[in-house]
């Protein structure tokens, strides 16, 4: 069972190691860890990898935000969390690398639509749970 805290910590690590990477850049790390890690795919695969796991981001700040809320609506948001991050990254690994010029479908596109989708139902999700639980009270 996850806890508040729990989900803090490891989306907040997750989040800084995709920072960290993403600063450092692809081909330096790939350089760093294999010799000649531009001729290979290393670059192309770290970066899907970086994309795959931007849903992470706002589960993190999201999960600050419900760290002050009851725990009957973390539990709520929680449930929704465990289908939608996984879905997502899902989503986003099948996704093409490169979209065609009419319809921009591609793994950063779905990524980021799919980040903001979930950034704006958890809110809706949290906003109503705490107002059905004030009611309560």
């Amino acid at each position: 069972m996850i806890t508040k805290k729990n989900l803090i910590f490891l989306s907040g690590g997750i989040s800084t190691f995709l920072l960290v990477v993403n600063y450092i850049g692809t081909y330096r790390i790939c350089d760093f860890f294999f010799l000649g890690g531009h001729e290979g795919n290393c670059p192309s695969i770290l970066a899907d990898t970086l994309i795959s796991f931007f849903p992470v981001m706002p589960l993190f700040v999201l999960s600050l935000i419900a760290y002050s809320l009851r725990e009957e609506t973390f539990r709520a948001w929680l449930k929704f969390t465990y289908v939608w991050i996984p879905l997502t990254m899902l989503l986003v690994l099948t996704a093409p690398e490169y979209g065609n010029a009419f319809l921009p479908i591609e793994k950063g596109t779905v990524s980021f639509f799919f980040s903001l989708l979930y950034v704006i139902i958890s809110l809706g999700i949290l906003i109503t749970m705490s107002l059905k639980a004030k009611k309560k009270q």
